[in-house]
């Protein structure tokens, strides 16, 4: 085999690898875009200016208004499409919250995440706190970068209410 055709081989193997990565990552991309224009909207109708966007799964997008104070956060399933607007201007606090379930493997227990939240307590004790879903074990079979992204919007929603 002359070098020429080992560069040829090369080159194709190299294009059969990698060409499905970039289109199934452009897909990603594409589908997080719609999300986030699918926000945008939602803000825009209320007259909201959302610039700082997170998208994650396909299924979830994030965003925050710092002019108005406010979070948007959209979560599209299967069956329905839920968004929740938050003003943050009667939050006191946001932290981030893991809920473990705990399963037996012989004589050990082990705890796995059930869920990810971002609970968002008001200044007013009597309402009960907003919740926030960033992952649900019935919903994806396993965590992805879920805790990550809720400490870093809960730090970002505690920076803009001080």
């Amino acid at each position: 085999m002359n070098e020429l055709t080992l560069v040829i081989i090369s080159i194709l193997l190299i294009t059969m690898v990698c060409l499905p990565l970039l289109i199934n990552h452009s897909k990603q991309k594409n589908k997080g875009n719609l999300l986030k224009e699918q926000l945008k909207s939602e803000g825009d109708a209320s007259h909201l200016k959302a610039r700082d966007f997170e998208t994650w799964r396909e299924s979830y997008c994030i965003g925050l208004d710092q002019e108005n104070k406010q979070l948007l956060f959209l979560n599209r399933q299967e069956t329905e499409t839920k968004v929740q607007k938050i003003d943050l201007s009667q939050v006191r606090l946001c932290k981030p919250i893991r809920t473990f379930r705990e399963i037996n493997k012989g004589k050990e227990k082990i705890q796995i995440i059930n869920k990810v939240t971002l609970v968002l307590d008001q200044f007013n004790e009597h309402i009960r706190p907003f919740e926030v879903e960033i992952y649900n074990e019935d919903l994806s079979d396993y965590l992805v970068n879920e805790w990550e992204l809720a400490q870093t919007w809960s730090k970002k929603i505690n920076e803009l209410r001080n």
